[in-house]
């Protein structure tokens, strides 16, 4: 089984998965493998980031992960490649800046990825790729990595039973786009 650990930049992706290698789950960090194996694409500029060639990497992890039992892929991209299932973290918008910011993430950035979470751009992607009952969310906003997955994994080995609560569409943050209307639309 390849599970997708998803999410906008910022929720504990990586911090969890590390939690998640410590508790035994093979994880699988994109971003490195991708730079790894060569399978980064043209530099945006403006954003100062590099594409990642998605078909090129979907097919490496088919090859090589054919026999494993179960994988987690780490990364805010894995919900695009041929997955089983979906866990997208999710972080509240105010205290997804604030982490965006300490990281030195540009302004442009930090809205970007904190609009993209108020309208749950992740959780659309990964419901209109492997359907709701294949997708949870996983509200991350004042809980510790080490939580989280254990939960994760609790859920993983369970093979992702009596999930119904954690289905997408219970995590909503649309109302900081209206309070927050002209920190989005500044350029």
């Amino acid at each position: 089984m390849k599970i997708a650990l998803t999410g906008t930049p910022g929720p504990g992706k990586t911090a969890c998965a590390r939690k998640l290698r410590l508790l035994g789950e093979n994880v699988i960090g994109l971003n490195l493998l991708a730079k790894q194996q060569g399978f980064l694409g043209r530099t945006d500029r403006r954003r100062r980031t590099r594409e990642v060639r998605l078909g090129a990497l979907g097919r490496f992890l088919d090859r090589e992960l054919a026999a494993r039992e179960r994988v987690f892929l780490e990364g805010h991209i894995s919900h695009l490649l041929n997955v089983d299932f979906a866990v997208v973290l999710r972080c509240s918008p105010p205290v997804l800046r604030q982490r965006l910011g300490k990281r030195r993430y540009q302004l442009l950035k930090i809205r970007e990825n904190s609009l993209a979470e108020a309208l749950d751009a992740i959780t659309a992607e990964a419901v209109c790729r492997l359907g709701r009952r294949r997708v949870i969310e996983l509200d991350t906003t004042r809980r510790s990595a080490a939580s989280v997955a254990a939960q994760i994994a609790r859920l993983a080995r369970q093979k992702f039973k009596n999930i119904a609560r954690l289905r997408p569409g219970k995590i909503d943050w649309s109302q900081d786009i209206i309070r927050n209307a002209g920190y989005y639309s500044r350029p």
